[in-house]
């Protein structure tokens, strides 16, 4: 009787150990995989989107717009502040999802060119790039949110 214990026992930890590691083996490829998933998913939104189109605003006074862009996970809020034509000051107030200093080179390369699209290394080509300049196209374009 004693042998019939000692078997089920064994059996009980065999079926437990079994249950640990399918679900370590599924913690780690659900950490590999998920972030790929979501990068590729974010890949084809943006990608529908990458068009960036400058605004001419030359007629401007003075006026702060606020404005923001989505795609998928991936968002920012910004405030644009254009003075006789230019744009003085663009401020990101809000993101997620997007590389902030990433989104602060494409931002300084906007007021140093002053267009939406300024053709100075590598801006426009990443993720982050498109949904800072679409969020400021939205803004001055519309003064609204658009996602």
């Amino acid at each position: 009787m004693k042998k019939h214990k000692k078997d089920k026992k064994t059996l009980d930890r065999k079926k437990i150990i079994k249950f640990v590691v399918i679900v370590i083996i599924s913690v780690v490829a659900a950490a590999l995989i998920i972030p790929n998933m979501i990068y590729r998913i974010n890949e084809g939104l943006v990608e529908q989107d990458a068009v960036v189109e400058d605004l001419d605003v030359s007629g401007f006074a003075e006026k702060t717009f606020t404005g923001s862009y989505a795609s998928g996970h991936m968002y920012a809020n910004v405030e644009v502040t254009i003075v006789n034509g230019q744009y003085t000051d663009i401020i990101l107030t809000g993101y997620s999802g997007i590389n902030p200093s990433r989104a602060d080179k494409v931002i300084d390369a906007i007021l140093r060119n002053q267009t939406l699209t300024p053709n100075e290394g590598d801006i426009g080509e990443q993720f982050t790039d498109i949904i800072v300049q679409k969020a400021i196209y939205y803004a001055v374009r519309y003064s609204y949110s658009v996602g």
